[in-house]
């Protein structure tokens, strides 16, 4: 049992508390450290649907689907916040790898309906 008043276990537990969140650090940075693991990562994110306002107009069905999406947007937020802190560096070349990604798809697209046409 964890005693507020004992400074000894307060110390022991704040440095867990600090070794948790170096653990966390190094792995988000391993991560992100490799082209597929920012690209998993940016489909997390996509899956989160950060970017939306998650507002779900209805009756109760529908405000259950609003709290659902808010769920999950807010594990984006948290997890692109933890990159941002962590790995900043990786998280905005892990964005510019996923524009390049989707003109590369675009122009792959486009290429195919060329040929098509011709």
């Amino acid at each position: 049992m964890h005693d507020p008043n004992d400074a000894r276990q307060v110390r022991g537990a704040e440095q867990l508390e600090k070794q948790a969140q170096q653990r966390v650090a190094d792995d988000l940075k391993a991560v992100m450290a490799t082209e597929q693991g920012r690209r998993f990562v940016h489909g997390l994110l996509g899956l989160c649907d950060i970017r939306s306002d998650g507002y779900v107009p209805g009756g109760i069905e529908a405000q259950r689907h609003q709290d659902y999406r808010a769920g999950r947007r807010s594990i984006g937020i948290e997890l692109l916040g933890e990159l941002e802190r962590h790995a900043p560096e990786m998280t905005e070349l892990m964005s510019v790898e996923a524009r390049f990604n989707d003109i590369r798809t675009e122009l792959a697209a486009w290429a195919a309906e060329e040929q098509t046409d011709a």
